[in-house]
């Protein structure tokens, strides 16, 4: 019975293997897009890693995220530090518990951080990114090298997909001065029912507000909006 169950792994490894290796890096990146375009809803758990050059330091966090279409999201990092992003559809929430901090910016600048642009399935990746190369894994997985086209913000992207859905497991990005940010997906539901209230986000009392949809009014509780500022790297 062991040798049995072995050969029949062994089996399931060798044809999985054999798939992704006889597929172009073309189909696999339609397969991704197909995918994220879709999907109605998603979550799971995510780990981040960021690489930063200029003092060769490293940020761990990670955390949960729901996800459904349109524009409704929301992603929690739970470590090291409390930081939760809400998008309700009309506005997309960063706040931070540690910097008593709420900035306010629109779907439309907001999905188009990397990460969130490719889960909505507003990233057209075939359109948007020169695709470098396609190296096949191992366990029904594929690499893809993806260059985009006209984003100044990232220089690069690689991909871990798994071939047989589409879904991405793990993403890496560079921005232009070198800084890498290495994000891993996992205990993905496809589908979920997610409940309505997980994408509201109420402003708490006492928190300095930075509204970039109202750039050069003022937010109404006298917070000066339209700020130029810096923000964590994010998905």
């Amino acid at each position: 019975m062991v040798r049995v169950t072995v050969f029949v792994l062994a089996l399931c490894w060798w044809t999985a293997s054999l798939r992704a290796g006889t597929l172009s890096p073309e189909t696999v990146l339609s397969r991704v897009e197909a995918f994220y375009r879709e999907i109605r809803t998603l979550s799971g758990s995510f780990s981040q890693e960021v690489y930063w050059r200029k003092g060769y330091r490293v940020e761990v966090s990670g955390g949960k995220f729901w996800f459904k279409k349109t524009n409704l999201l929301r992603w929690e990092y739970r470590y090291p530090e409390r930081i939760l992003i809400v998008s309700d559809g009309r506005r997309v929430y960063y706040y931070s518990e540690e910097d008593r901090q709420v900035l306010i910016l629109s779907p439309e600048k907001a999905f188009s951080r990397v990460m969130l642009a490719v889960i909505s399935g507003k990233a057209r990746l075939s359109e948007e990114f020169e695709l470098i190369s396609g190296t096949p894994g191992e366990n029904d997985f594929y690499f893809l090298e993806l260059k985009p086209q006209n984003d100044s913000s990232v220089s690069r992207l690689k991909l871990k997909v798994r071939v047989s859905t589409g879904e991405i497991k793990e993403l890496w990005f560079w921005d232009p001065l070198g800084n890498l940010t290495h994000m891993t997906l996992e205990n993905l539901r496809i589908n979920p029912k997610i409940d309505k209230t997980r994408f509201a986000f109420r402003i708490p009392k006492g928190v300095e507000v930075i509204d970039e949809t109202r750039r050069g009014e003022r937010d109404g509780k006298g917070a000066a909006s339209g700020r130029n500022t810096e923000t964590r790297p994010g998905p």
